[in-house]
């Protein structure tokens, strides 16, 4: 299967699994109000702590030694491993109950318990099928998830059940992923070797802080906030980021794809060229859809985000610097990806290292001085430090060429459909289901003008389309 439809087939999936998260977003908000809203989300920043702490890199060494193709039993192994550390982990929960429960301003430790078993189920799974270079089908796990989720969700939290019902929705929508996946995984029962463990040990010894460092990136900050403000800013906090983490959904799609081939042909000698060529790629089309998603922020952001209910517009400003954090924290990504998949670990170390020191250090700092404008302040500079370090290790390694006339081109097409889009406003005002229009017109403007100015957009929709389209512009 082509990267190119193998990163959208992952796209695609992510975009239904936006769609259903999105619809049941608004019900929650509207629903459960901003503080109880407020409160689901502390919960679930919370598990994906803990769910760090059942991990501890399992799924990236997993998936890691499983692409590599060799003769071990990494899944067994690893499968043995995740039980363990989620005994580990579940025990020290209930033992910390007073203290966890007086922090989330629930009484869930009991629901964190049974959500993390899902979660890290789902995880190893995934893992399990993108080193079994299964992405197109780990991919659809996700919206298969999202999906189950949101309808449970939504029919639950409207029959009166409240967070209860917000929770069993999460419950149930990880466990018909989980089965799915199983599914079309391969599985040898055969019995581990003493080999098997210590491989996954030894990547797993490093992979443990990129987790780290992701979920730093994703909610230290809504961590850091449920200590100085009140849950309700924390839920409009979320929505912007919430949105900002939309449009980036395509740049991690690719992501996902290439780190297996990359892994794949990495023991292969002299193939730093090819692995080049592919981080190259992966940064061209890195901002496709963030760098827009930018633009139109900034024109129709603030009505956008009134869809959740009165005073979600608030977040106007925070949703406009989260997204330009997501902008940078991307190509970031695709940096760490090639690194990790020429088996260099200890770079990546170093690298979330930094990145997590940083941003907790800012995020404690910022957002005790300026509130949630500080948090977001803090992530921004975190991605872009980390950007910065991962380039330089991997322009070392590697040769990292910058694919500048493919992004000065998404710049260009996005500044068109900008002048496009805020002259319809001024035009037809700012009525949601208009400025709706405006927003759906200003994507077709944007890939417009790219397909029109840009030869490899168009030779690389050509290559990954079923069907036959005619170059034009030339």
């Amino acid at each position: 299967m082509k990267y190119g439809r193998t990163s959208m087939i992952d796209f695609l999936s992510k975009i239904v699994m936006s769609f259903s998260g999105f619809v049941a977003t608004i019900v929650l908000t509207r629903t459960l109000g901003q503080e109880r809203y407020g409160a689901y989300v502390v919960v679930l920043s919370v598990l994906a702590w803990v769910a760090i702490a059942g991990n501890l890199g399992l799924s990236p060494a997993v998936k890691k030694r499983v692409s590599e193709a060799d003769d071990g039993n990494y899944v067994v192994s690893g499968v043995i491993v995740q039980l363990i550390l989620y005994a580990i982990v579940a025990i020290c929960l209930w033992i910390a109950r007073p203290y966890l429960n007086a922090y989330m301003e629930v009484d869930a430790t009991g629901i964190l318990i049974l959500l993390l078993a899902v979660k890290l189920a789902m995880d190893f799974v995934q893992a399990v099928l993108e080193g079994q270079h299964l992405v197109h089908i780990s991919s659809l796990l996700s919206p298969v998830q999202w999906t189950s989720r949101s309808v449970v969700q939504v029919a639950l939290v409207l029959a009166g059940f409240g967070l209860t019902g917000a929770f069993a929705g999460y419950v149930v929508g990880a466990v018909v992923a989980v089965l799915v996946g199983a599914y079309f995984a391969s599985f040898n029962l055969s019995r581990p070797s003493r080999q098997d463990f210590d491989r996954l040990r030894s990547y797993a010894q490093f992979s443990w802080l990129a987790s780290v460092k992701g979920r730093t990136f994703l909610s230290m900050d809504t961590l850091v906030l449920a200590v100085f403000v009140s849950n309700s800013v924390i839920a409009v906090y979320e929505i912007a980021w919430n949105l900002a983490s939309l449009f980036a959904i395509f740049g991690s799609s690719v992501r996902r794809t290439l780190f297996p081939e990359m892994s794949r042909i990495s023991s292969i000698e002299g193939a730093n060229d090819e692995i080049a060529e592919l981080l190259r790629v992966s940064l061209a089309y890195s901002g496709l859809f963030i760098i827009p998603g930018l633009v139109g922020a900034a024109i129709v952001g603030d009505v956008v985000l009134t869809i959740y209910g009165s005073g979600f517009q608030t977040g106007y400003y925070i949703l406009l610097i989260l997204t330009f954090a997501r902008l940078l924290y991307g190509y970031q990504g695709q940096l760490l990806t090639a690194l990790d998949g020429i088996n260099r670990p200890d770079l990546t170390f170093r690298i979330n290292g930094v990145f997590v020191a940083v941003n907790l250090v800012l995020n404690i700092l910022l957002t005790w001085q300026y509130g949630w404008y500080g948090a977001a302040v803090a992530t921004t500079v975190s991605a872009a430090l980390g950007m910065v370090f991962s380039y330089y290790y991997a322009n070392q390694i590697i040769g990292v060429t910058v694919p500048i006339d493919v992004i000065g081109k998404q710049l260009f097409a996005a500044g068109v459909m900008a002048l496009s889009v805020y002259g319809g406003r001024l035009l037809i005002g700012d009525s949601l289901p208009l400025v709706s229009v405006l927003v759906i017109g200003g994507a077709g403007v944007y890939f417009s003008v790219l397909l029109a100015i840009s030869q490899d957009f168009r030779t690389t929709v050509g290559r990954n389309i079923p069907f036959k389209i005619q170059d034009f512009g030339e």
